[in-house]
């Protein structure tokens, strides 16, 4: 007997369930991984570059050699940049989870897409600001050398944030127009 549909989209967002729960149980491996990378000696890692490259990466900011404050800005700029992508992954994941049993078009998908547009919107503005404020923190406290503001704005993602919001407006529309069309049969 073949499935409808139906079925075989929800068994697909089932798996896709399935795949959010392995990535994050894969989260814990991937920050070790990036804290690991990020506390590297900076002597290891010089002796395999060239004389050039071994220059450039003397101006890389090395959590290793900065004082216990600009180490707890370093950590706390690097767990923001970590929560801002663990909250959108969370809020997909729920989403996800409400397809695969069957609760597509339902007010709490909508309040995701809003939210995750939203996110989409700020986050640029947030990461450029907070990035900007503690590279001056850290040049103040002499734990770099020197401090260059960063204006780039990631235009391509606060694009995205405004796609799924108008999306979500549309989904509501949709949703009206179609209990509109099943109240005149």
């Amino acid at each position: 007997m073949r499935k409808s549909v139906r079925e075989q989209r929800q068994l697909w967002f089932r798996r896709l369930d399935r795949t959010f729960w392995v990535i994050w149980a894969a989260l814990p491996v991937v920050l070790w991984l990036a804290y690991y990378r990020s506390t590297t000696a900076a002597g290891a890692i010089a002796e395999s570059l060239t004389a050039e490259q071994a220059k450039c990466a003397a101006i890389v900011a090395d959590p290793l050699t900065m004082s216990a404050k600009g180490q707890m800005l370093f950590w706390a700029l690097f767990a923001l940049g970590v929560s801002f992508y663990a909250v959108l992954i969370g809020i997909l994941h729920r989403m996800v989870n409400r397809f695969a049993n069957g609760r597509i078009f339902v007010s709490e998908t909508l309040q995701g897409v809003w939210w995750m547009g939203i996110f989409l919107v700020v986050w640029p503005f947030v990461d450029t600001i907070t990035t900007n404020a503690v590279a001056y923190a850290l040049y103040k406290l002499g734990d770099i050398k020197f401090f260059l503001p960063s204006y780039g704005v990631d235009v391509g993602t606060i694009a995205g944030g405004v796609f799924l919001m108008a999306l979500k407006f549309v989904i509501e529309h949709a949703i009206l127009l179609q209990s509109e069309n099943e109240l005149t049969i």
